[in-house]
């Protein structure tokens, strides 16, 4: 807690005498800031902040009720304590003045004794109040590091293991809550997702959210299958829950070699389904009851199966109830809207959009609760025993991140198809060359808009097209930028072009439709890579 003999008080009156009299009484016990105006005041206070005012209502130019109101409208100054100073001491003035934002009032003439009484307290209570705020801030700092502790940093693994796209977010709001999400291996080639909300705020929503998350795992060693680790879990909860906190949780198992995933739902927000060619859609029909409450309950399973491309979107009620200043609720018809240009889209951009779509709509509204998202979009898992598939299709949103995946796709199917590592890399650079000149130049700051990216394998080599509609250009007319004069004459652009002339054997352009077609060949086998 601060010491009183540390803080500072400003002193604002136009009467020279007045502050001489308040300057002899206070200097001895606290640090002073003085003022002769209240456009002064507001200077003195934003260039060294006070722990309280003295502040006299009867001024020339702004009056004291204005330089109050001043004060309270800025975040720095928002609580500083305020003592109006004044000789008018009617009803109603003083109503006015507390009406504008002080905290006391001391009528003049004043008695000095009065006055530092009213000072000392307003101090103290200052400084008991931001000792409480300092512990509860604490405490969030706790609640936020455990919650923050329990939430996957990085899906890598799994995805390589599991040849899917994982994606979370996880946006914790000012007053730390429960919410979760996790994925882990559950045995015999399949994974578990789940994303939940606890009841509550601060340190026991987060230690309640622990043990969850830990019983979750638990079961899902020993069964995986959703609607009985709901089931398990709720009566472990139900059994120990004095502070009658709850959860709402979702939970899947998903099977990459089959592409079925099996969802249950206790109390939680619905997930949606992104498939191109459609809507988005629900992908359950009820939410189902919460985690905690009575033992014995039930939780029913619905199957889907998911095809490559298709992206299953979890998220917590923080998304949906988000307002805005209006106090506006976002709502389930512009969660929708919101993922409706995702549909096809990397797992990131998803994930990332949405919450962008969120924080646009609540604009300086403060975050409510958490905000939590994670995303699954299956890759070209492969089934047990299955030959690799000869081609790839891919739909992806012009931003760095789907470029990026659509490099580590290619380099993954190349792998299946046994192609070297040096062959491998000369193709990842020709396709980020010319996707990234998609995304940053055919559809410059326009993140929605879609290309398509296809790779395919045959005894002749690979081939990879890039279809976008974008204005016309043709890469191939590009001429390389010539060594032998000036960076001024050279021009912009050309080299990765060039480059990406170095690792192919064949690039061929046209214009079909509103479409620019890139199709680039490469031979496979003993055929070694050309130096020119």
């Amino acid at each position: 807690m601060k010491d009183l003999g540390d803080c500072r008080v400003l002193l604002v009156d136009d009467a020279k005498s007045n502050l001489d009299i308040l300057v002899e009484g206070l200097r001895g016990e606290y640090k002073i800031s003085l003022a002769l105006s209240g456009e002064q005041a507001l200077a003195v206070a934003a260039r060294t902040p006070p722990d309280l005012v003295l502040l006299d209502i009867m001024m020339p130019g702004m009056d004291g009720y204005e330089v109050c109101r001043k004060l309270r409208a800025q975040p720095e100054t928002a609580e500083l304590p305020i003592i109006f100073l004044s000789s008018l001491e009617d009803v109603q003035h003083k109503s006015r003045g507390f009406e504008a934002g002080a905290n006391d009032y001391v009528t003049k003439p004043f008695d000095l004794v009065e006055v530092k009484a009213r000072v000392r307290a307003q101090l103290k209570a200052k400084a008991y109040s931001d000792a409480v705020k300092e512990l509860m801030a604490a405490d969030l700092r706790v609640a936020r590091e455990i919650q923050m502790g329990m939430i996957p940093q990085d899906f890598s693994a799994i995805e390589t293991e599991f040849g899917v796209e994982l994606a979370g977010v996880l946006e914790p709001a000012r007053e730390v809550g429960g919410d979760l999400y996790s994925a882990f291996p559950v045995g015999a080639g399949r994974l578990l997702i789940l994303v939940g909300d606890v009841s509550g705020k601060g340190i026991p929503a987060s230690l309640f959210m622990v043990r969850a998350s830990s019983l979750v795992r638990l079961l899902g060693r020993q069964c995986a299958e959703p609607e009985i680790i709901l089931a398990q879990l709720n009566d472990e909860l139900s059994a120990d829950n004095p502070s009658c906190m709850f959860v709402t949780m979702v939970c899947a198992v998903y099977e990459p070699a089959t592409g079925r995933i099996v969802i249950a739902n206790a109390g939680h927000n619905r997930p949606v389904l992104l498939r191109k060619g459609s809507a988005p859609a629900w992908a359950l029909a009820k939410a189902g009851i919460a985690l905690g409450f009575d033992p014995g309950l039930a939780f029913p399973r619905t199957e889907l199966v998911l095809q490559p491309g298709d992206s299953l979107v979890l998220y917590t009620d923080g998304v949906n109830e988000a307002f805005n200043e209006n106090e506006e609720c976002f709502g389930n018809a512009r969660l929708l809207d919101a993922l409706a240009p995702f549909t096809g889209a990397a797992a990131n951009a998803t994930s990332r959009g949405l919450l962008q779509s969120v924080r646009g709509f609540a604009g300086t509204a403060t975050q409510s609760d958490d905000i939590a998202i994670l995303v699954l979009r299956p890759g070209m898992a492969i089934a047990a025993g299955a030959a690799p598939p000869t081609d790839v299709r891919m739909t992806l949103h012009a931003l760095p991140d789907d470029v990026m995946q659509a490099v580590g796709r290619l380099q993954a199917f190349g792998r299946e198809q046994g192609i070297d590592e040096k062959t491998l890399f000369g193709l990842a650079v020709s396709l980020e060359e010319f996707a990234s000149n998609i995304v940053n130049h055919a559809y410059a700051g326009r993140p929605h808009e879609q290309f398509d990216v296809a790779f395919a394998c045959s005894t002749e080599g690979l081939t990879i097209e890039l279809r976008d509609r974008g204005p016309a250009f043709d890469p191939t007319a590009v001429q390389a930028p010539r060594a032998d004069v000036g960076e001024e004459l050279r021009g912009e652009g050309g080299w990765g072009i060039h480059m990406a002339r170095h690792y192919l054997d064949q690039m061929a352009y046209a214009r079909e439709g509103d479409q620019n077609v890139l199709r680039l060949s490469k031979r496979l086998g003993p055929t070694p890579i050309s130096e020119s």
